[in-house]
């Protein structure tokens, strides 16, 4: 298999200071730096491609400052920083693509950032029907390179988002309906373990680690690459469509009566967005995997009047490039989700309360200041979910939850333009979220589960996941990381409940 897609940071070197900061990066960047393999990979504050690495993230609360960084490229390189950390103990958090949001999920301050961002290769294998990802290739680029080959896979809905994330949380894609997670596709891992050995995880070889890091995200070790399953065609029906503010009902309902049945159309996928960027929104991102124009799934949305409309033949990287739109990077970014029962009560509160609430985020910063929200409604149905058991299973937890009818996710982002503003804002969105988890609590429709990809860091997904995917989960890091190198020693991201 050819590798295509490949960034080399064979330059590194000039940008690395001999003696930058070796009293804030002590023993254990200094131990990094001397491995041969590593050599020109680790990089120091007060150097120009450290700063470029923080300039990267997509958002700046995410963007911690750690003693260093190292690049590695390979999975070797890996081991080798999985060899140091282990025995020097050294405290460490890792990023992939750096599309997450808070403090905390990507990077750290006291300890080294692992950054993957350079293994960012993607294959593939015509004759195995499987594509090969690195942790660090952002979804524009992997579904550019399958492109030739007329072959996609359950990746990101936005062209910047990062594939090692993405797909250990779980993965919601717009295949979803039609193939589950992407977690669920992933025939293979490459997986480093906290002692540095190399392994791979599937259905035949550690089929329980396989298992386990569907859905545990950073608990189990530092995935190196994914072999996928593909879906056999790049092609794709789907866009956006804006609506006038009185067409609130007839979209509502669409919406709910499209989750109801989703079951009927596993190829098609509506998300109702209500965004505000200085006045409210109301629109949908319709699509179909199978490249069906107007599936019948959608026929009460379409005889809703619209404002305008994308919505066209294309492919799986044109739709997502326009769902990025022109999302800038290095804003200050929080989200917030729940998953509700389908009911279009929840909907209608929130709608009522997000206007509410911009108006106190509003007043809390000032007449110069700039917040912009979104409040996302997309579906989870038992016919989505029963694809994991199909495909050796995941620890989402999520069987039991939608075994009693279709739900729905929700998902609140907010993103301001600086650190003061943020600080005025994020205790206003948690009480956001706390009204409308209450008013789901009081009409029994509050499922209580977290998207780990969505989650706010105080909100602990996998606690929710239930005992049995927990249980699954613990022993697997009892069996391959014994003396719990990533719940002691790793600071991002969210941690096996105890």
């Amino acid at each position: 298999m050819k590798l295509l897609g490949y960034a080399t940071v064979g330059a590194l070197a000039p940008w690395i200071a001999s003696a930058a900061s070796a009293s804030k990066s002590g023993s254990c960047c200094r131990a990094l730096a001397k491995v041969d393999s590593l050599a020109g990979k680790v990089v120091y504050p007060d150097t120009e491609l450290y700063e470029d690495r923080l300039d990267s993230y997509w958002s700046k609360s995410a963007a911690l400052e750690p003693w260093c960084m190292v690049l590695p490229l390979t999975a070797k390189d890996v081991s080798s920083v999985m060899k140091v950390i282990s025995k020097k103990k050294c405290p460490f958090g890792i990023r992939s693509g750096g599309h997450s949001q808070f403090a905390g999920s990507s990077s750290v301050e006291e300890g080294i950032t692992i950054d993957l961002g350079y293994m960012n290769a993607t294959s593939y294998d015509p004759e195995e029907k499987m594509a090969s990802v690195w942790p660090g290739s952002m979804w524009r680029d992997v579904y550019a390179t399958l492109a030739p080959y007329d072959v996609s896979i359950t990746g990101g809905r936005a062209d910047l988002v990062g594939v090692g994330g993405f797909i250990t949380g779980g993965g919601y894609s717009f295949y979803l309906g039609a193939h589950g997670f992407a977690c669920d596709n992933v025939r293979n891992f490459e997986v480093v373990l906290a002692d540095g050995r190399i392994v791979n995880a599937n259905a035949n070889e550690n089929s329980d680690l396989w298992k386990a890091l569907k859905g545990s995200s950073g608990n189990l070790g530092l995935v190196t690459r994914f072999d996928m399953d593909v879906v056999e065609s790049a092609s794709i029906w789907g866009g956006s469509t804006f609506y006038d503010l009185s067409q609130k009902d007839a979209v509502f309902n669409a919406y709910v009566e499209f989750t109801e049945n989703m079951a009927s159309d596993e190829q098609s996928q509506a998300i109702l967005h209500l965004p505000y960027a200085g006045e409210f929104f109301l629109k949908t991102i319709l699509s179909n995997g199978a490249a069906v124009v107007e599936p019948l799934a959608f026929v009460d949305y379409l005889d809703i009047p619209s404002l305008s409309s994308t919505l066209r033949s294309t492919n799986i990287s044109d739709i997502t490039l326009e769902n990025s739109g022109n999302q800038p990077i290095g804003i200050y970014a929080d989200w917030f989700v729940g998953l509700y029962k389908n009911d279009i009560r929840i909907i209608q509160f929130v709608d009522m309360k997000h206007a509410e609430y911009v108006a106190k985020m509003e007043a809390a910063l000032g007449p110069d200041a700039v917040v912009e929200t979104l409040c996302q409604f997309q579906p989870l149905t038992e016919s989505s979910i029963r694809h994991s058991e199909l495909k050796g299973g995941n620890v989402l937890g999520l069987e039991p939850i939608v075994k009693d009818g279709a739900t729905q996710m929700w998902l609140f982002t907010m993103q301001v333009y600086n650190a003061e503003d943020e600080t005025k804002v994020i205790p206003l969105a948690k009480q956001f979220l706390d009204e409308v988890d209450e008013y789901a609590d009081s009409i029994g429709i509050n499922l209580n589960w977290r998207y780990l990809n969505y989650a706010y860091k105080d909100q602990d997904p996998i606690a929710e996941y239930g005992a049995d995917a927990i249980n699954t989960i613990k022993a697997a890091a009892a069996k391959y990381d014994r003396k719990g190198v990533f719940q002691k020693l790793r600071r991002s991201g969210f941690k096996i409940p105890a």
